[in-house]
């Protein structure tokens, strides 16, 4: 039985198609996987989705986000989760958000909330050369992403800080994301956020003119009435008076 140890250790994850068709027949896949989850040689992370452990700590011996990329065939790490991939998160969280086209049930594995997120557009996937089970959005596509969905970046003060650190942007990259969208309010979002950040992430006055272009006539609040009492005309958006006050604001690591 513990010949195919090694297999699923170069492996990490699999299904149990995959078992299947390493041992055989299906009823013998079903004793393989009974007996190596009894003797703690592999987890199940959620329905047909296994992980081997380690064999001293019993711990899976992939990480979470190697085990959010394989959720489904299309699930890809985004939004917080992949500001921490990059590593520009202010904060570590315990909710992993996993986009997907096809949806799944929010779970708990090793302590770690994995979220389901729609899949909103295509193009910003990746996976990095020295991580090939893992899928993830490129950082332009991350910036993109979290100020379209400020709640999933961790709220205002999060993304502030994580776009703090970021040191260079793509700004063909940007428009690209931006225009797959094709939100008003979002091309609002990000020229007004992005503007205060022009000489950390090296973006051009331009791109900032190329997003103000694309605002249409609408007035929106950046988050809630409460916490956006200023009116920026030339943008059409209510906000905080400062927002990189916020960066004077400390925050727990974990969350």
């Amino acid at each position: 039985m513990k010949s195919y140890l090694e297999e699923f250790h170069n492996r990490k994850l699999f299904r149990s198609e995959e078992v299947i068709n390493l041992v055989g027949n299906e009823n013998s896949a079903k004793d393989l996987l009974y007996n190596y989850k009894k003797q703690k040689f592999i987890c199940q992370v959620r329905r047909n989705l296994y992980v081997s452990t380690d064999l001293a700590t019993k711990k899976s011996i992939a990480t979470k986000f190697e085990i959010g990329s394989n959720i489904t065939p299309s699930s890809y790490i985004s939004y917080h989760t992949a500001m921490e991939y990059h590593g520009i998160a202010h904060q570590i969280f315990y909710d992993l958000y996993v986009s997907s086209e096809g949806r799944f049930k929010n779970f708990v594995f090793d302590g770690i909330n994995y979220k389901y997120c729609e899949s909103r557009i295509k193009s910003g996937v990746f996976t990095p050369n020295l991580d090939s089970l893992v899928k993830v959005t490129d950082i332009e596509r991350t910036v993109i992403d979290c100020i379209d969905r400020i709640d999933h970046a961790g709220g205002l003060e999060e993304l502030l800080h994580s776009l703090s650190l970021i040191t260079h942007l793509n700004e063909e990259k940007l428009k690209l994301y931006l225009d797959e969208y094709a939100k008003t309010f979002l091309y609002q979002k990000t020229g007004f956020i992005l503007s205060y950040f022009r000489q950390e992430t090296k973006i051009s006055d331009n791109f900032i003119l190329y997003c103000k272009q694309n605002i249409g006539q609408s007035v929106r609040y950046l988050s809630t009435q409460e916490e956006s009492p200023n009116f920026f005309k030339e943008w059409n958006l209510c906000a905080p008076e400062n927002i990189l006050s916020y960066l004077e604001q400390g925050g727990s690591e974990i969350v």
